[in-house]
């Protein structure tokens, strides 16, 4: 017969085994349920009927592929230049009638412009950061000094924040103030190893656009993948519990439809922004340079605003900061947000546009 302590071994085992297989068994469990609830969410978004309304804004400028749509024909407010990404269509600042940065600018008073960089064509493989602000930007901005007659406050998203910085810094004497909404400054933080990650994708891009001379758009999508791998799985399980019919359900179909339809990117941006942007850290170390021009946080000394989401897992907060460190006027404004909600949040008109429109206000005396 097995001694006492033999016996309590024996069953100490036993118990632990069922311990583990009960947790192993809850797991797959929990698992499952959890990827059938993406899955329905997934379902019902590619079913979903709705689609946003087109935009009819009128077009004061265009190069055949880019154009500047004019948000308040013949206002007499002071004129906004809006510059979105390069890497997602524009519609993040004009996503449907009542979230539409756009038209808030309108309504607030102000003659708002909103570049739409079309797609690349032919030639992508020419299109480099230089003629994007040299050839594209630099001429609207033009047309818009000269319809309005005043020089524009230039407003950069994301991407198009550091083309803003750009613009502004070769343009002061038309620039009349600038702001940086969730703007990558400082790509190495608050991870360099992350930042490392991101640059050795390279390659993989440059293979993607040996054929068109453009980065798809669904490789793009696994650069943001990479900076939250968990982002689907938690917004398509939401979305599941939505009430289809309901203006939230609407906005996530149409913001949906802009994170997966963006244009594809001309493939010497992507090699720019995964080699200098994110492997050298050349914009935060002032080493970045357009135009031969060294682009720094000193080299537009205007009145500047960064708005930095708070819960941006795209561009982390510390590094949009980064961008106000040293520079002469420039304000950060804290917005808590994601980097998109925080321009089309059920909140963001509170946390973002009213701070904003104040700011706009005081820049343009």
């Amino acid at each position: 017969m097995l001694g006492d302590e033999a016996a309590k071994r024996i069953h100490a085992d036993l118990k632990d085994d069922a311990m583990r297989h009960a947790l192993t068994q809850a797991t797959i469990k929990e698992a499952s349920a959890r990827w059938a609830a993406f899955n329905k969410g997934v379902s019902l978004y590619q079913s979903h009927p709705f689609n946003r309304p087109e935009t009819t804004q009128p077009t004061i400028w265009t190069d055949g592929r880019a154009q500047l749509l004019d948000y308040a024909p013949d206002a007499p407010g002071y004129p906004v230049l809006a510059i979105p990404s390069l890497v997602n269509s524009y519609h993040a600042l004009d996503l449907l009638p009542d979230s539409s940065l756009m038209n808030g600018l309108a309504d607030e008073g102000f003659h708002p412009f909103l570049m739409d960089w079309g797609v690349p064509g032919e030639d992508a493989a020419e299109w480099t950061i230089d003629r994007y602000v040299l050839d594209v930007l630099k001429p609207a901005l033009a047309s818009v000094t000269k319809a309005t007659g005043r020089p524009p406050i230039l407003l950069g998203y994301c991407m198009g924040g550091l083309l803003a910085t750009a613009l502004a810094a070769l343009n002061s004497q038309n620039t009349q103030a600038l702001v940086l909404l969730a703007m990558p400054w400082d790509f190495h933080t608050p991870s360099k190893a992350q930042a490392d990650g991101v640059a050795k994708l390279g390659p993989m891009f440059q293979m993607s656009a040996k054929a068109t001379g453009a980065v798809p758009t669904d490789v793009l999508q696994t650069l943001f993948f990479s900076l939250d791998p968990t982002l689907a799985l938690r917004k398509f399980r939401a979305f599941a519990e939505m009430d289809m019919a309901s203006k939230a359900a609407h906005a996530f179909v149409a913001m949906e439809d802009w994170v997966n339809g963006g244009p594809d990117l001309a493939a010497p941006v992507a090699q720019s922004v995964l080699t200098e942007w994110y492997g050298e850290n050349a914009p935060h170390l002032g080493q970045w340079r357009v135009a031969g021009h060294a682009i720094t946080n000193a080299s537009y000394t205007g009145p500047t605003l960064v708005a930095a989401p708070t819960r941006d897992r795209i561009v982390p907060p510390a590094s949009s900061r980064a961008y106000a460190a040293g520079t002469r006027q420039a304000e950060i404004l804290d917005v808590d947000g994601g980097h998109v909600g925080m321009i089309v949040g059920s909140r963001a008109k509170e946390r973002l546009w009213r701070p904003l429109f104040k700011w706009l206000h005081n820049a343009a005396q």
